[in-house]
């Protein structure tokens, strides 16, 4: 290392507001460019999920509340128990843990509430990464299918004292879909076993640059919005998804069994970035449901990617869960998503329905290696 480089590391570590400058030079255009430009693509995780639904670990197969029984299992639509299923809008907040923690410290009042926005949001990405985005969406459901939009944006920041060269590094990584639905779905005459499918046309592309902080050519290539803008160019492309559900119903206790195909034959993509097709994925879940009149518990275990296309680790690929629902207009879940424990609640008020969740994330195959602590926050209007 040069006597020059070790004076760069030396003013990203001893100077968190010289830090700030490059690191905001470079992460603001970037995220500016993200929200109005780009979609991006998915890791195994489904393209869209439920507040809920993640807070019960994400088993999904067999239970899936609103709009997320279309992409979930479309087989769960003829057993909703009335005709119309659901009609309205739902908009999500994910933020990490972390940056919860920082935002609270940087308010009135707070020990460190009077430090420099700048330096103190460079000092908080060098401690742990920033993660944050929304999840939109808009559907109608009822027993034989329905339509639906929906928009899943985020950003994941991420500074390394010492990166792959030894030097300070910055690594964001944009993830976001976009697209339509259209599903149908229908029960089988004198069997318990309804079949579905979901058709889908998603939009989506997958920014991830990694840029050395002592390099300022590179961070003036990506301060510069038109190379940005070749970065997130996004691909279209188009598949569908077949579900499978045995329903057996018992006066206090329900058992259900479901089968998952996602992507059948594969989705290809054309267009923008190199996104790679969506190999198709076989996945079963089951459960079992106490209930009464008005109150129920169900109890699910979903196995994804059971012939590995994916080669899926153990701890990502099971999805396990409970959900406790009371008198129809409370509800409480715990679970366990990509090995670590969820939780969370929802409360309906008929025409509006309020949900809060909390989980952790792995971001890579490997337990521990690199996780996000995740709270969510979600706001349903429609009946």
């Amino acid at each position: 290392m040069s006597r020059t480089d070790t004076s760069l590391v030396k003013t990203a570590r001893k100077n968190p507001i010289e830090s700030a400058t490059l690191a905001l030079a470079l992460a603001l255009p970037i995220f500016s460019n993200l929200v109005a430009t780009t979609v991006s693509a998915r890791d195994l995780s489904p393209i869209y999920e439920e507040t809920f639904d993640i807070a019960a670990g994400g088993a999904s197969l067999t239970r899936a509340s609103r709009y997320g029984a279309a992409l979930a299992n479309p087989a769960l639509l003829p057993f909703s128990g009335s005709f119309h299923r659901w009609l309205g809008s739902e908009f999500s907040l994910h933020i990490n843990t972390e940056s919860v923690s920082y935002a609270k410290s940087m308010l009135p009042g707070a020990s460190s509430g009077g430090a420099s926005s700048d330096s103190g949001f460079v000092d908080h990405v060098f401690e742990s990464p920033f993660l944050a985005g929304t999840q939109t969406s808009f559907a109608y459901l009822n027993s034989y299918g329905g339509i639906g939009f929906f928009s899943k944006f985020e950003v994941d920041l991420e500074a390394q004292e010492y990166g792959p060269t030894g030097m300070p590094t910055i690594i964001l990584k944009g993830k976001s879909y976009t697209g339509a639905t259209v599903s149908a779905a229908g029960r089988i005459p004198f069997m318990p076993l309804s079949l579905g499918v979901t058709g889908k046309y998603l939009n989506m592309s997958e920014p991830s640059i990694e840029v050395d902080l002592a390099d300022p050519a590179a961070i003036s290539q990506y301060s510069d919005p038109s190379a940005l803008s070749a970065l997130v160019n996004p691909s279209t492309g188009t598949g569908f998804d077949l579900g499978a559900l045995v329903f057996i119903q018992g006066p206090n206790l329900d058992w259900r069994w479901a089968l998952k195909i996602d992507d059948v034959g594969g989705t290809s993509f054309s267009g923008g970035d190199a996104v790679d097709d969506f190999k198709q994925v076989v996945s079963t879940g089951a459960s079992v449901t106490f209930h009464t009149g008005k109150d129920a518990i169900h109890i699910a275990v979903d196995q994804r990617d059971v012939q590995k296309a994916y080669d899926t680790p153990a701890f990502k690929s099971t999805r396990a869960g409970v959900k406790v629902l009371l008198r129809g207009y409370v509800g409480i879940a715990a679970g366990y998503y990509d090995g670590y424990p969820s939780y969370g609640a929802e409360l309906d008020l008929i025409f509006l329905k309020l949900g809060l969740a909390s989980y952790r994330r792995e971001q890579s195959n490997s337990p521990g290696l690199s996780s996000r602590n995740v709270y969510i926050m979600n706001l349903a209007t429609g009946f």
